[in-house]
């Protein structure tokens, strides 16, 4: 199947020169955490850009300094697997389309492969061998800072929250957290000294500088009260079927896999399922 058979026409973007305060409105209204960047009057592909790089760099207010300028990107006529090597290869779940003068014709993302490909052609696989074992997870009282902090380390973009009992209570996702975060004006105050002295006169001068300074912030919250509760699953044995038609049906792009016995045993990923494209012969 090709690229332009997957691809989404309609989509949000932004263009070139912009601000902050426009990217931000755009992915509010769309619900998105990110969008491609056009230049003004040509549709060429400038760049994208995503709430994380705008927390990263709280002080730019300025597009060009805040997009990434060479995101990778695909022509409508490859194959969807070429896709699903670049998204897993570089860790994201959407790619620009762009032609031979490198104008945005559409995106082609996780969402739309799972929707249009993966759950039509697998509907019948088992989940077993995609489902990560390896969970990094946290105790519904850590502090949202030091969950962000975890994930960051853990290079993982959700964490099951358990119980002191290690019952599974709860689900946190990188997107939870970013919604939570605001960006703040500090300002601090550096206090220096001058002073000269002279035959007849002198004076003692003292200088206050004032740095202003954005901060990105996060609530001083314990993870249990903005974690999704209530949270949906999946078994171990399920097919890829029945468990990307929960993911659309909740609007959510991983579930928290158990066993037989209610467990938790790992976490399946809509982008890990992607993977069974490039083993199928």
């Amino acid at each position: 199947m090709k690229v332009k058979e997957v691809m989404k026409t309609e989509f949000a973007r932004a263009s070139v020169p912009g601000t902050r305060d426009t990217v931000l409105q755009i992915m509010s209204e769309h619900g998105t955490t990110a969008i491609p960047l056009v230049k003004k009057d040509t549709e060429e592909l400038a760049g994208i850009v995503s709430r994380l790089d705008l927390m990263r760099k709280p002080d730019e207010d300025q597009l060009a300094l805040l997009m990434d300028r060479n995101p990778p990107v695909i022509a409508q006529s490859n194959e969807v697997e070429d896709a699903v090597r670049i998204l897993l290869e570089k860790g994201i779940r959407r790619l620009p389309v762009v032609d031979s003068k490198r104008r945005l014709k559409g995106m082609i993302t996780v969402h739309q492969i799972i929707r249009k490909v993966i759950s039509e052609q697998f509907a019948e696989e088992l989940i077993t061998p995609y489902v990560r074992q390896e969970v990094t997870a946290v105790w519904e009282h850590t502090p949202i800072q030091a969950a962000y902090t975890i994930m960051r380390l853990a290079s993982t973009d959700v964490l099951p929250v358990i119980s002191v009992k290690g019952d599974l209570v709860g689900i946190i996702s990188v997107s939870d957290i970013m919604n939570l975060s605001e960006i703040v004006q500090e300002r601090r105050s550096t206090p220096g000294s001058a002073a000269s002295e002279g035959t007849d006169w002198s004076w003692d001068a003292t200088t206050v500088l004032y740095i202003t300074t954005n901060e990105l912030q996060l609530p001083d919250k314990p993870v249990s009260e903005v974690m999704v509760g209530g949270i949906i699953t999946t078994y171990d044995q399920a097919t890829i079927g029945e468990t990307t038609k929960s993911m659309r049906r909740h609007d959510i792009d991983q579930l928290p896999v158990t066993s037989a016995k209610g467990e938790l045993c790992g976490i399946i990923r809509d982008k890990d399922l992607m993977r069974i494209l490039l083993e199928t012969p």
